[in-house]
C-alpha cells in the first residue's frame, strides 16, 4: 500500500492463482474432469503428481516428466503474511528535519520575531497528526494481519470474515477491512469479492489505500474474464506511489495483463521487461508476472517466449497453467497451456492407432 512511514497488510496477491477466483479448481471444472482428475502430492516425493483417469491408462504415451511443483496454498500464503510495522527511519529523518526547523527558527526569532515560531509550531502539529494518522493506519493493518493468518482452512475463513465484518465500519468504508474479505471470500464465492471492492469509494479511501483496491479489483476482474474494467482501472494505478517491490510488482502485473488483452501489448512488454519474475523477493507475485508475460507475448506474436514463460508458470503454479485450458480462453492460448502441460506428464496424449485390414 504505499504507506510512507509503515509497512502495511499486503493481501493483494494471496487470490492470484489459476484457480481463483472463477478459474475453477481442476476438480471443479467440468472441462477438466476427463483429464485433470486431481493434482496430488506424490508419495516419497515433494513435487506434485497428476494421477491419470482410468479411461486414459490403455493405449496412451508415457508422460515425459513430472511437474516439479506443488501448486501455491492460499493458506500457507495467509501464514507468511508479514506483519505491519512503522518505518522508523522515515520517522527518524521527519523528527531531524523538525528539529532543524526549531533551531532556524530560534536563531530568526531576534530578525522575524515569533513569525518563524509559529511557523515551525504550526508543521510541528500537521506533522504529529500524520504521524498519528499513519500508526493508527498501521495498526488497522496489523490488526488484519493477525485476523488472516488464522484463515488457513474453511473454518478459519469463516471465523476471520466473521472478525472483520464485526469490525468493518458502517457502509463499508473501511476500504483495508474490504479488501481482506474480499481476498477471504473470493475462492468460494468470487462474484461476492467484485462486490465488495466495487462498493468501495475509492476517491474516499485513504491515498495510500487507493491503487490497493484498484489492483485487487482489476485482478479479479481479469481472473473473471472482465479485461475492459481491469483495464480502466489499471490506468488509475500509479506504480510510482508505491515503495514496496513485492507490492510494486503485483500492480505491474495486473497492469500489463490489462494491457496486452485490450490492445496495448508493447506497452505492456515494456513495463514486464523491467521486472524479473525470478527474483526471490516477489514471492507469490511471480506467477502474476508469468501469467502477464503468456498474454503479452502471445499477444505481441513473440510464442517462443510465450511458451517459455508458461512453461516457467507451470514450475510456479500448475493450477495457473491448467486455467488456460478452460472455455473461453483463447485457442491459441488454450493449445499452447495444452502443449505445456502435455510436455510435462499432466496431459496424456492418445496414441494414434492405425487398422490394417
Amino acid at each position: 500500500m504505499g504507506v510512507l512511514l509503515g509497512t502495511p497488510l499486503r493481501v493483494g496477491a494471496l487470490s492470484m492463482r489459476g484457480s481463483l477466483p472463477s478459474e475453477k479448481s481442476i476438480s471443479e471444472n467440468p472441462d477438466f474432469l476427463s483429464i485433470f482428475r486431481r493434482f496430488r502430492r506424490a508419495p516419497n516425493h515433494g513435487w506434485l503428481a497428476v494421477e491419470r483417469p482410468s479411461r486414459y491408462r490403455a493405449g496412451v504415451a508415457k508422460p515425459k516428466k513430472q511437474i516439479t511443483a506443488a501448486p501455491k496454498d492460499t493458506a500457507e500464503a495467509l501464514e507468511q503474511i508479514e506483519q505491519p510495522k512503522m518505518n522508523w527511519k522515515v520517522l527518524g529523518l521527519i523528527g531531524l528535519a523538525l528539529a532543524v526547523v526549531w533551531v532556524i527558527a530560534g536563531i530568526l526569532q531576534p530578525t522575524i520575531g515569533y513569525v518563524g515560531l509559529i511557523v515551525a509550531g504550526v508543521l510541528t502539529v500537521v506533522a504529529l497528526g500524520f504521524l498519528i494518522w499513519v500508526w493508527r493506519l498501521t495498526r488497522k493493518s496489523a490488526d488484519i494481519a493477525a485476523i488472516l493468518k488464522g484463515a488457513t482452512d474453511k473454518e478459519g475463513r469463516m471465523a476471520a470474515l466473521e472478525q472483520l465484518r464485526a469490525r468493518q465500519t458502517p457502509g463499508g468504508k473501511d476500504a483495508l477491512n474490504a479488501i481482506a474479505q474480499a481476498q477471504l471470500v473470493a475462492q468460494e464465492a468470487p462474484a461476492e469479492a467484485i462486490r465488495i471492492l466495487e462498493e468501495i469509494d475509492v476517491n474516499k479511501a485513504p491515498a495510500m489505500v487507493q491503487d490497493d483496491v484498484r489492483a485487487n479489483l482489476a485482478m479479479f476482474y481479469l481472473m473473471t474474464g472482465r479485461a475492459r474494467d481491469a483495464r480502466e482501472l489499471a490506468n488509475e494505478i500509479r506504480l510510482d506511489r508505491q515503495s514496496q517491490a513485492k507490492s510494486k510488482a503485483m500492480y505491474a502485473a495486473v497492469v500489463a495483463e490489462s494491457f496486452a488483452r485490450t490492445g496495448d501489448a508493447e506497452e505492456a512488454r515494456k513495463l514486464l521487461e523491467t521486472y524479473d519474475p525470478s527474483d526471490k523477493e516477489f514471492g507469490q507475485v511471480s506467477g502474476m508476472l508469468l501469467r502477464a508475460q503468456v498474454y503479452t507475448y502471445t499477444a505481441t506474436k513473440k510464442r517462443g517466449r510465450a511458451r517459455t514463460a508458461m512453461e516457467e508458470l507451470l514450475e510456479v503454479d500448475p493450477n495457473m497453467v491448467a486455467a488456460f485450458v478452460q472455455k473461453g480462453t483463447r485457442p491459441e492460448l488454450s493449445r499452447l497451456a495444452k502443449q505445456v502441460l502435455a510436455g510435462a506428464g499432466a496431459l496424456p496424449k492418445p496414441k494414434m492407432r492405425v487398422r490394417t485390414r
